[in-house]
């Protein structure tokens, strides 16, 4: 029986969708032990490679929850675990990603163990903070640190040496073994072991700065009924803790009492002093988004505390469950990367395996009347399969991708996750934020507007008032936009022996006596100021809020505001009410009422100076730009027109939602529509939207699309219309794919656009510069964060400067490491494919390669060249296409069949010129070895010399992800060093030390070498040509295109 989870904020990006108990099955691991003895290990290896089979096999789902041993989980994205069951205090759990889930007989349903907050009461939450005991508390929340795991090495070798391409490197070890090859075979396991070992070594390094950076080392002052200061560690939920200047966090709390200014710094990348003050109303449901102005998150600094009371705060959630252990979480346990190449390399590997069999099977009609001893033939069979299936492949893979993370850690981008460097190279549509992002942070002043020009200096008042800024270390500190607004009116701010603060120009001075901080839900701030005869309430924010609450209203503001928005400027609007000193005490609801609008205050926000040049590029090469913002719809249009994303003379239509009236309401220029809500018209006017470009802009569309060859784009703002059915979600899914500006957008919102792209195959990179921006950048298959704060460090892509080139470095590096991937694929099946077939034609003289010549072609002449192939480095400018990664498309196919067609082609003219001569090898019958020098020995292992290098080139392809092949100076100078060697020893074969050193037999080409040599770099260049042609005319890449 199946249970479902009650999901908890805490969860962040790993909720798990339902949780069903089941039973270990204690006989079938006797079983398993029988059937892995008599498979040699093989059963027990696929139970640990195949999650399903080691579920159905061991485990057995139960109808009743206490008989169960273990607890099967889904998660939202579909992979499947199973936990271990515990106990602790009578109560039956599991761990899922470092979160405890134990099971609710309330409400039938598993949910994360937490100190609950979310949805209670306040005061009630204060009752019972110390219901259970300090002990188990301990066991239930654990201990107040983000502890990073780190796995021991020799779990770590088990897992990285057991896996399917490194059983196949055994096996492959032990057929060498049995052939009596001893040195290739050692060398390959040292090479595996080395590779193994600097791969922990990289992982603890990552996990142990990971540590470093979750540490908050400090002491902490504990209130119970008295003060003592204890460990950060030791803090847990419910404890009360006094607030100090100077301390960092470690824990998210509720503040009870006081009020302190904090620096989010490492939450939201923004190095802003915020104001924080107690909870007003304790009778009042607890909830973290909505109380967001009283509670403090780990890892924010205070700044500053109220001097004239003590500051205290609640402590609510400690450890992975915190905020800032969320973010943690995600780096720990980053959503599993695509296997879509793997899956397609496996079936060509699987057909390429088939048809070495089958070749391998057809030749035995000609080895078996030689009489060949059995062995000697199912030893070779063996060989073969090894060949087929490289097991070295891995290794190279990954060297690529961590190429490619060093190369972009030596330009200031940090990479956290080596397999987004693939998904990297994939990425089709890029989204963006607005602020911070296209822009840069800092704002402007322009000018103050007001509708009367009586109101001129009360805009300065409000102005010179209505912020909160602080005075921290002799230096003014705040909101950069409140600091620029003090700045452009000239007002002195004096902080003396103020509650607050007072400003003065001239003979004007205001003393502030109260503040009420932005909130989000009014969308305004407001201040109570004294100029010491009246009170007035001064307020700012945004312009349709202060006209709504205001007694006069005035369109001539709002159309002011479309006027400055249509251009991209930030547009306050400003507001003021005189009050009576009795009015002074009122709730803020009461007298953010009845106000007078006074006008706007304008800013800019300037793009930062590459923007417009990145932009063109990501759209020259043909990917979808969007921006998502949470800015006003004007404002973020005309940031997408003057930065590229849409063409600046474009018709924009504005779709919205009136969630109050339910209407939808399209803006097409000055013109407004309502449409009524309702199901089948509602679905029709968004068909029509979609469909007919023409619908939504009655004038220039036509001409818009004749002139820029493309239809209207359309807005979308925030109040996202929901639907039900699914026609309605699929033209939903069709709206988000062609709207190119989202305003608005709240941060669970951008998420899910995100997500929606990826429901219509989109690959997706999200840039953005702050917290708002995490679970976008988590949802999408790259992202990129400019800030260097720990949610940046969430983000697979970090870059320390703030240009957003670092978009083109990183899909640029994703492009190249990809078409890399593919070139180490086809070389490696190219050379053993030709290693079959030299190795077959040998066999009917009885020959095969010696020691040395063996390690050679599979070690000293290929692993070097991998590796520099592996190095290679991106072209300068981002390409329009896409590597064409699967590797089972004919595509892919022909280019590495022709290679290998060519090849044999050249090894099976020279055995023939070889029968030519009286040089063949006498050999008694039955065959019981082989001999390890010879003629054909030679001439074949001569020509696999020229022909590995020969592949080097012919599959490297540079055009247009790649820079040119001899900019790839290792890997020229190592293809070159093995041309002249190959050659030399054609050449000059009866150099008796030489010959030696490479097992050639003396005379192989004596009165013919120059015919040998001649086939060898003929059919080489035959080989060259053809895939100079293939790349051409049927290219293993494709175009970026888009679909709805």
């Amino acid at each position: 029986m199946s249970y479902r989870v009650n999901n908890a904020e805490i969860e962040g990006q790993h909720p798990l969708i339902k949780v069903t108990p089941v039973r270990f099955l204690r006989i079938r691991l006797i079983l398993i032990i029988i059937i892995s003895i008599i498979t040699g290990c093989m059963f027990a290896l696929a139970l640990r490679w195949s999650k399903k089979l080691y579920n159905w096999f061991l485990f057995t789902p139960c109808n009743v929850e206490e008989t169960g041993t273990h607890y099967r989980v889904d998660t939202q994205n579909g992979q499947q675990f199973t936990l271990e069951k515990q106990q602790m205090n009578g109560i039956y759990y599991f761990t899922f990603r470092l979160l405890k889930y134990a099971f609710d007989p309330k409400t039938q349903c598993y949910q994360p163990i937490e100190f609950e907050t979310d949805g209670k009461i306040i005061k009630d939450i204060i009752a019972n903070r110390n219901v259970l005991t300090q002990n188990l508390k301990i066991q239930y929340y654990g201990k107040c640190q983000l502890q990073i795991p780190i796995q021991p090495l020799a779990e770590f070798l088990f897992e990285h040496l057991t896996g399917p391409f490194n059983i196949l490197q055994y096996f492959a070890v032990a057929v060498w073994f049995a052939q009596n090859s001893i040195t290739f075979p050692i060398l390959i396991l040292a090479f595996t072991a080395i590779a193994v070992i600097v791969n922990y070594i990289l992982y603890r390094r990552s996990r142990s700065l990971l540590q470093k950076l979750a540490n908050i080392h400090q002491n902490v002052i504990l209130k119970d009924d008295t003060l003592r200061t204890v460990n950060g560690s030791e803090l847990l939920p419910g404890d009360y803790i006094i607030l100090q200047e100077g301390q960092q966090l470690n824990c998210d709390c509720a503040i009870l009492q006081g009020d302190v200014m904090v620096n989010e710094a490492t939450l939201t990348g923004e190095n802003v002093p915020i104001p924080k003050t107690s909870l007003p109303d304790h009778s009042a449901k607890f909830n973290f988004e909505s109380l967001n102005q009283h509670c403090l998150f780990e890892g924010t600094s205070i700044v500053k505390v109220n001097s004239t009371t003590e500051n205290v705060a609640i402590v609510l959630r400690t450890g992975f469950s915190s905020l800032r252990g969320q973010y943690f979480r995600n780096v720990l346990f980053p959503a599993p990367p695509s296997q879509r190449f793997y899956i397609q390399a496996a079936k060509f590997i699987l057909t390429f395996a088939t048809i070495i069999a089958v070749v391998y099977g057809f030749m035995l009609i000609k080895y078996i009347p030689m009489e060949f001893k059995t062995s000697l033939l199912v030893l070779r069979f063996l060989d073969n399969i090894v060949w087929s299936i490289p097991p070295s492949m891995p290794i190279f893979f990954n060297i690529c991708k961590t190429a490619s993370l060093i190369r972009l850690g030596s330009i200031g981008i940090n990479g956290s996750n080596a397999d987004k460097i693939e998904s990297a190279g994939r990425i089709d549509t890029c989204c963006f934020d607005k602020t911070g992002t296209l822009t840069t942070l800092g704002l402007k002043a322009i000018k103050v507007w007001t509708h009367d020009q009586s109101l001129e200096q009360i805009g300065n008042y409000i102005l010179a008032c209505c912020h909160h800024l602080l005075l921290i270390n002799g230096e003014l500190q705040g909101d950069p936009l409140e600091i620029e607004m003090l700045n452009f009116i000239g007002w002195k701010i004096n902080f003396e022996g103020k509650s607050f603060f007072s400003v003065k120009k001239d003979q004007q001075e205001f003393e502030i006596i109260k503040i009420f901080d932005f909130s989000s839900a009014r969308q305004m701030m407001s201040v109570i100021a004294t100029d010491g005869t009246n009170f007035y309430l001064f307020s700012k924010g945004s312009p349709e809020m202060i006209n709504q609450q205001s007694q006069d209203k005035k369109q001539v503001v709002l159309d002011e505001v479309k006027k400055y928005a249509s251009n991209g400027f930030r547009v306050l609007g400003l507001g003021y009410r005189k009050l009576n000193n009795n009015q002074l005490d009122l709730q803020r609801e009461e007298l953010e009422t009845q106000l007078n609008i006074v006008g706007i205050f304008v800013l800019e926000n300037p793009l930062k100076d590459d923007t417009p040049q990145v932009i063109q590029i990501l759209r020259k090469s043909g990917l979808d730009i969007k921006v998502i913002s949470g800015d006003s719809p004007l404002t973020t249009i005309y940031c997408a027109k003057i930065s590229g994303i849409i063409d600046l003379n474009s018709e924009v239509v504005i779709l919205d939602y009136n969630s109050s009236k339910r209407q939808i309401v399209i803006f097409d220029n000055d013109n407004q529509t309502n449409y009524d809500e309702n199901a089948i018209e509602n679905q029709n006017l968004i068909e029509q939207i979609i469909q007919n470009p023409k619908m939504t802009s009655i004038t220039d569309t036509s001409l818009s699309m004749t002139q820029n060859n493309s239809s209207n784009q359309i807005f979308s703002d925030n109040n996202s219309i929901e639907f039900d059915d699914t026609k309605m979600k699929e033209m939903t899914k069709k709206l988000i794919s062609k709207t190119r500006v989202f305003a608005r957008q709240k941060p669970e919102q951008k998420k899910q656009i995100v997500a929606l792209l990826q429901e219509m195959g989109r690959q997706v990179m999200m840039t953005g510069d702050g917290a708002n921006d995490c679970s976008a950048i988590a949802q999408a298959q790259v992202g990129i964060s400019f800030s260097e704060s720990d949610a940046s460090y969430t983000a697979p892509f970090s870059s320390k400067s703030t240009s957003l080139k670092c978009c083109i470095q990183v899909l640029a590096q994703g492009k190249a490491a990809i078409m890399t991937i593919i070139e180490v694929f086809q070389y490696q099946l190219s050379v053993n494919g030709i290693k079959f077939a030299a190795v077959t034609i040998m066999f009917l003289e009885v020959q095969n390669f010696s020691e040395f010549q063996t390690v050679y072609v599979g070690f000293i002449s290929n692993i070097p060249l991998l590796i520099f192939l592996c190095i290679s480095s991106p072209a300068t400018e981002l390409a329009e296409y896409i590597p064409l990664d699967d590797q089972f498309s004919y595509q892919n196919q022909i280019q590495i069949y022709t290679n290998i067609f060519f090849a044999v082609l050249g090894l099976c003219i020279n055995y023939g010129i070889l029968t030519t001569t009286d040089r063949y090898f006498e050999y008694s019958k039955p065959i019981e070895k082989f001999q390890r020098e010879g003629y054909l020995n030679s001439i074949m292992f001569l020509s696999l010399m020229y022909y590995f290098m020969s592949f080097g080139v012919s599959i490297y392809i540079s055009n247009p992800f790649k820079v040119k092949y001899y900019k790839n100076i290792l890997l020229t100078l190592w293809t070159t060093l093995g041309f002249v060697v190959a050659i030399v020893s054609f050449i000059f074969p009866q150099r008796a030390t030489w010959c030696d050193v490479i097992d050639i037999k003396e005379g192989t080409f004596e009165g013919f070498n120059w015919v040998v040599l001649a086939v060898v770099i003929g059919t080489s260049f035959l080989g060259f040509f053809s895939q100079a042609l293939l790349q051409r005319y049927i290219p293993s890449m494709y175009k970026i295109t888009h679909t709805s």
